[in-house]
């Protein structure tokens, strides 16, 4: 049985951390998990429940809610560089621009953006992309980095055509279980424009169940239900769209 990679999930998460959730995803259907960050003592966290993992890795760096809070950049830069080092840290994330909350200004999300992509150009670590509602800005900023950086935009919500402008950039594509949603048509489309080579799928949990399961706590043990709605999508047998997604995983963090 083919397995497939949970490429963005917060098993940190209070409501994750002490549940044996990651334990049986991994004894079943999951071959990979990816836990992200959003903060720096998140960071440490992640990078410690990877190592005490086989199939866990982990990704560190600072969500764009928390960069108000994360002091000088100078010093936030540099610890986060020094947590990169460690084994089963393989990439940069959450990072980006969330103009939806605005829990930090706009100004300092893209300080802290851009900074984290000179930090990604520098170590040649992917990032992983959070976009709410900063579909121009965020394109922008990816763009001026071509071909220095590359990464996954998680949990996708972008147009088909700038899909399609990411995978030409050499990007992955993400998507959660917002595609199994009754509101998700236009994103439908967007799953559509990516290639079998770069598609990619993910929990985000605890949050964003897929349908049959919305409104309860996810976990990676749920991604086989967006995974299915994708590879109908794009025309797969399921057997061999989680070959595929499990392979583009590995081939984009490198392991």
């Amino acid at each position: 049985m083919a397995k497939l990679f949970d490429t963005h999930a917060h098993y940190t998460d209070e409501r994750l951390r002490d549940t044996e959730l990651l334990t049986q995803a991994l004894a079943g259907e999951i071959g990979g998990i990816v836990t992200v960050a959003s903060d720096l003592d998140d960071a440490e966290a992640c990078i410690a429940l990877a190592a005490a993992h086989e199939n866990v890795w982990a990704a560190a760096g600072i969500h764009p809610h928390e960069c108000g809070k994360a002091g000088a950049l100078p010093a936030a830069m540099e610890r986060l560089h020094t947590l990169l080092k460690e084994e089963k840290a393989v990439a940069i994330g959450e990072i980006g621009l969330d103009y939806h909350y605005d829990f930090s200004d706009r100004e300092t999300q893209m300080r802290f953006f851009r900074s984290q992509m000179d930090l990604a150009a520098e170590t040649g670590l992917p990032v992983i992309i959070h976009d709410r509602e900063a579909h121009g800005d965020v394109f922008d900023i990816i763009r001026a980095y071509r071909g220095r950086v590359r990464g996954i935009l998680h949990s996708c919500s972008a147009a088909r055509e700038q899909v399609r402008e990411y995978v030409k950039m050499g990007w992955y594509i993400s998507f959660s279980g917002t595609i199994t949603f009754k509101n998700a048509a236009g994103i439908l489309d967007s799953v559509r424009a990516v290639p079998q080579d770069r598609i990619l799928v993910e929990t985000d949990c605890p949050y964003l169940a897929p349908v049959p399961m919305r409104g309860k706590l996810n976990h990676s043990g749920y991604l086989h239900y967006t995974a299915a709605h994708a590879a109908e999508l794009l025309g797969m047998e399921y057997e061999a769209f989680c070959e595929a997604e499990a392979a583009n995983a590995r081939a984009i963090f490198k392991i």
